[in-house]
């Protein structure tokens, strides 16, 4: 082979390199475009912020409490049944499906009238589970009295099937809407001052976290409630303020 002929086929190699090397630098610098486009979107993606801890105390009770008393005289109907999920804990859904076939009369001790619900308990998909609640006579007179009020209002018979309802349509579910009620008590809430997204479950933690400060421990809760476990009332509502003054005063005399 002559100076030339060699010199052509190195001439040859190379640029058949070369174009290798300029299509794996074009691959490289399309990768890294990539990688790059992904870094950008990370970075100008906006971070979701942290939810503010909600505490229950003594002045958000007290607030919560005036908003189902204005909720009672702007919708009586309504207003009563949040007022009952705060002094049962039951669940909307829950108390939304309580019949008053469900309801019975009941006399204590001191011969005072209450009327016993029997709810059956949500979130028990694999056996039933019921759990009665009780509420006075008062309390329950008051509820039949804005729904006599409330259907004579519309020229309707008062007889329904559901402790709460406001419809009487055949061969409909007339069960009342807990969702319109949801969010009519949310915008209530926030009218006195509520910035934390709040629904009516609020009355099911008001109820157990009254519970834990009357000295109620995370046992008697559980059988109230029918939990499965004590360990959502622990990690949720914590000790009771009995139970933590009394792990203080049992670790102070350990000490001694």
């Amino acid at each position: 082979m002559n100076k030339e002929d060699y010199l052509k086929k190195e001439i040859n190699r190379l640029t058949k390199q070369n174009e290798l090397l300029i299509k794996e630098s074009q691959s490289y610098k399309q990768q890294l475009e990539q990688l790059k486009g992904k870094l950008d979107k990370k970075d100008t993606k906006p971070s979701k912020a942290k939810p503010v801890r909600f505490y229950l105390n003594d002045k958000t009770i007290r607030l919560v409490k005036k908003c189902i008393d204005k909720f009672k005289n702007i919708d009586p109907i309504s207003g009563w049944f949040v007022y009952i999920l705060s002094i049962t804990g039951c669940r909307g859904v829950e108390l939304q499906n309580v019949k008053l076939t469900d309801i019975s009369r009941e006399i204590g001790s001191d011969s005072e009238v209450f009327y016993s619900l029997r709810v059956n308990v949500a979130k028990k998909r694999s056996n039933i589970c019921i759990r009665e609640v009780v509420i006075s006579k008062s309390e329950f007179d008051s509820i039949m009295s804005v729904h006599t009020h409330y259907f004579d209002a519309k020229g309707k018979d008062s007889r329904r099937t559901y402790l709460f309802q406001k419809s009487k349509v055949k061969f409909k579910n007339n069960k009342i809407n807990i969702s319109e009620i949801g969010a009519r008590f949310k915008e209530l809430l926030k009218s006195y001052g509520f910035k934390e997204r709040k629904s009516l479950h609020l009355c099911r933690n008001i109820f157990i976290a009254t519970l834990k400060s009357r000295g109620y421990n995370s046992f008697e809760i559980k059988e109230l409630m029918k939990y499965s476990s004590t360990s959502e009332i622990d990690n949720v509502y914590g000790l009771s303020s009995a139970s933590k003054i009394q792990a203080y005063k049992d670790i102070k005399n350990s000490l001694k």
